[in-house]
């Protein structure tokens, strides 16, 4: 009497729950930190947009230069503080976490 087997055995099991094991433990640290890069490119998203506004309100008024209050009211951005600091170092903070924050220049268009 031939029995005919079907299924895998404990041992083909176990090998891949090892490798599996060994793939997680793999990939885990490179997904671990990707909120602070996701915090890092808000705040740089926030820096262009007020860069952008800058440049726009000086546009649209004909060379003169707009106060900081004034572009960073122009900004709607989520989940970062706009225009604090001066013209010359005007700061964008994520506001869930204040250490992460960008400084940029725009003397060029900011009285």
């Amino acid at each position: 009497m031939v029995r005919s087997q079907k299924g895998f055995t404990i041992i083909e099991l176990v090998v891949v729950i090892v490798i599996l094991g060994i793939l997680a433990a793999v990939a885990f640290p490179k997904f671990q930190d990707l909120s602070g890069d996701a915090k890092t490119a808000v705040v740089n998203g926030g820096k262009s947009a007020l860069l952008s506004a800058a440049v726009i309100s000086f546009a649209k008024a004909s060379g003169v230069k707009q106060s900081l209050a004034n572009i960073a009211a122009q900004v709607s951005t989520d989940g970062v503080t706009v225009g604090g600091g001066t013209c010359a170092a005007a700061t964008v903070v994520y506001a869930a976490d204040t250490t992460v924050s960008v400084t940029v220049n725009i003397s060029d268009y900011c009285s």
